[in-house]
């Protein structure tokens, strides 16, 4: 079957806020304007719709999370003003489910935009076939081939995986953890960037016991003392470290948890048991 084949001013590829904004001031100026957006699969099998990745593994789930988890210690703290209140209980499905209702109604709201401002969607995978020519399979695999004057990249990045055993097999990413359907458990997130402390936090927060795992230095690129005062915020409320550490290898064990083999900066190594691993390196 021949693939279809479409004429564009702009392709853009990338649905994120980059992509989008450029693809509608482009489209507002008279341009015959079309995004390309596509998702994989993350290795759990993760996936989601247009708008990038603030809007569905970043920045709205995230502060969505950590409302949550403000909220349970808000009741914890109501009682010292006078409220009495049953000691809070967290249900992590509700919580997910809300969050992920609230992420597709925004993704049904960019689709309308686009709609809105004559830009043309294509959920399909763009690969260059030559600088002015992409061949964009879709998840059925309906093949368009678009040709545009110019072409804008706007696809972003997804986290990565360490090169270890175990660890795309039984770990998961940002790109997981707001659409986890079932409580994390006790859960070691490797890693101190930002994305891992903001993790670390909320998922604390909402009652799960959690252990950063940091080869050097929190908060990479930031300022150093106000990385030291959140990291010491976050063991003043339970968040245990293990530092200078870096994971070797994953193994599933019979029960069902995740041993993390580590090797230490000294030479030294050492493991534990985990229900959930987060990788944000």
């Amino acid at each position: 079957m021949a693939a279809a084949e479409a004429q564009y001013d702009l392709l853009v590829i990338g649905g994120g806020s980059g992509g989008l904004a450029c693809s509608k001031r482009a489209a507002s100026h008279g341009k015959k304007v079309a995004v390309c957006d596509f998702v994989k699969p993350s290795p759990p099998g993760t996936t989601w719709g247009l708008g990038g990745t603030c809007v569905n593994v970043g920045c709205i789930p995230k502060k969505l999370m950590h409302q949550a988890a403000l909220l349970g210690e808000g009741m914890t703290d109501a009682e010292s003003f006078g409220w009495e209140v049953a000691a809070p209980k967290h249900n992590w499905e509700t919580m997910v489910g809300n969050v992920q209702g609230h992420i597709k109604s925004l993704n049904f709201g960019y689709r309308s935009d686009l709609m809105s401002n004559g830009v043309k969607y294509y959920n399909a995978y763009a690969t260059f076939l030559d600088p002015h020519t992409v061949e964009a399979v879709d998840k059925k695999g309906k093949v368009t081939k678009i040709t545009a004057s110019e072409i804008v990249i706007c696809t972003g990045g997804r986290p990565r995986y360490p090169d270890i055993p175990g660890a795309k097999e039984l770990g998961i990413t940002s790109d997981d953890v707001f659409a986890l359907k079932s409580p994390p458990g006790r859960t070691l997130v490797v890693g101190a960037s930002y994305v891992a402390l903001e993790c670390a936090g909320f998922i604390k927060g909402v009652g799960y016991d959690t252990t950063v795992m940091m080869r050097s230095i929190p908060l990479r690129g930031f300022d150093q003392q106000m990385a030291g005062l959140c990291k010491t915020y976050m063991q003043e409320h339970g968040v245990a470290f293990i530092e200078g550490a870096v994971p070797t290898a994953v193994e599933a064990t019979p029960s069902g948890a995740k041993k993390v083999s580590w090797k230490l900066a000294d030479g030294s190594v050492g493991s534990g048991e985990d229900d959930t691993v987060l990788f944000a390196i």
